[in-house]
């Protein structure tokens, strides 16, 4: 089957505190500016929460990281299914919304695979925001877009900062989703079988094929397998942890399966190491795998309301041979 998604168009981010955020985004990462926005019963039509009508409010800011839109949501209200994120999960990524052959082709996958609706609302009438429940195949939230024809962003609100951008972005686009499961055979399985996504390069991660394993800057071995494909221009990775050392395990313990970490770009990853030093961003997790990739969580939840790991390839390098494939054809 041809893929249900076929690029990630943007990651969707719950804050308690719009104002601030966007202003750390911007004032300390340079990324921005920021276009915002209110949501509510005025602006947007037919809404719904599960499927029934029901209005909620929010305000939410949208800049550009790269080739993919970053949203972040400040919720109004009780109602929505972000004000029930914050209250589950506290601020993190909320949702992805994925590109799709059509919005119309999309929402028929969705109820052909009994796949329900969590909220949707109807935009200036002209632009159709639906987010699916795929978190028990997906293990997060996917969101659908419906543009009509022809349709514009509008005029927001407010734009910060009000003049031009004053400092060079931090991270420059998106490199990855990471995404931690319990059981990563199934999951895969689920992606390419059901959703079309793949074919799947396996790996396993361990103290034989990663150095200098480190946990909270502190020296420490840990495991996981990992399968990795890409949705349009973005790396996609399911994580399964083997053990409970790990910041996977970690995260699995307290939120259950979902969105862990988000790659992004940089200049270079010494010039980022630099950046993070600097202001006091420590590290979560840092391996060296195969002695030529390095790979670093660093801690912006606080900033960034997420994880963000850095990509530190040596020159030249080339992905290895993955332990197994699986894809439509089951090379397994």
């Amino acid at each position: 089957m041809e893929p249900l998604f076929t690029e990630v168009l943007q990651v969707g981010v719950v804050v308690k505190d719009l104002d601030q955020t966007m202003k750390t985004y911007a004032d300390k990462y340079g990324i921005g500016p920021w276009n915002v926005y209110e949501f509510n019963k005025d602006t947007v039509a037919d809404m719904s929460i599960g499927g029934k009508r029901m209005d909620y409010a929010m305000r939410l800011a949208l800049a550009d990281i790269g080739g993919v839109q970053w949203e972040l949501i400040e919720p109004l209200d009780d109602r929505s299914d972000y004000a029930r994120f914050l209250k589950e999960h506290g601020e993190g990524i909320h949702h992805v919304a994925l590109d799709t052959d059509s919005y119309e082709s999309a929402v028929e996958f969705c109820e052909k695979n009994g796949i329900s609706p969590i909220q949707y609302g109807y935009w200036g009438r002209n632009f159709r925001y639906d987010y699916r429940d795929t978190r028990g195949d997906l293990k997060c939230i996917s969101e659908l877009y419906g543009p009509d024809p022809g349709f514009e962003w509008p005029e927001p609100s407010a734009v910060y900062p009000e003049e031009p951008m004053e400092r060079k972005p931090v991270f420059t686009d998106v490199l990855q989703i990471g995404v931690v499961v319990k059981n990563i055979n199934e999951t895969l399985k689920t992606y390419t079988d059901k959703y079309g996504i793949g074919p799947w390069n396996v790996y396993e991660f361990n103290k034989d094929t990663v150095a200098d394993m480190s946990i909270g800057g502190k020296r420490m071995d840990y495991a996981m397998r990992l399968a990795l494909a890409d949705i349009g221009g973005v790396q996609w990775e399911l994580i399964e942890p083997l053990d409970d050392r790990s910041d996977y395990a970690r995260f699995l313990k307290e939120h259950g399966e979902g969105i862990h970490h988000v790659a992004l770009d940089t200049d270079s990853y010494e010039s980022a190491v630099e950046f993070c030093e600097k202001n006091g961003i420590s590290p979560i997790q840092y391996g060296y795998w195969g002695r030529n990739f390095r790979y670093d969580y660093r801690d912006t939840q606080d900033d960034l309301k997420c994880i963000v790991e850095l990509y530190g390839p040596d020159p030249g390098f080339e992905w290895p041979e993955p332990l197994a494939v699986y894809s439509k054809e089951k090379v397994w």
